[in-house]
């Protein structure tokens, strides 16, 4: 197998198939948990920039 003939899994880092990103249907679920996790995170961030906003347009 050359180097054009394979790609890295995005989770795990074994080989995968070219135009796929992952290894396997753990490895796909893992990375759509790990992206999930990262939308709520980012939700939350900006859930609480816009009550600090809020607050700060209150006390003034």
């Amino acid at each position: 197998m050359s180097a054009a003939d394979h790609r890295h899994c995005k989770v795990c880092g074994k080989v995968c198939a070219v135009g796929e990103e992952t290894c396997s249907k753990a490895c796909r679920a893992k990375r759509e948990q790990l992206a999930q996790t990262r939308r709520m995170y980012m939700y939350l961030m900006y859930g609480v920039i816009a009550l600090l906003l809020i607050l700060l347009v209150i006390r003034l």
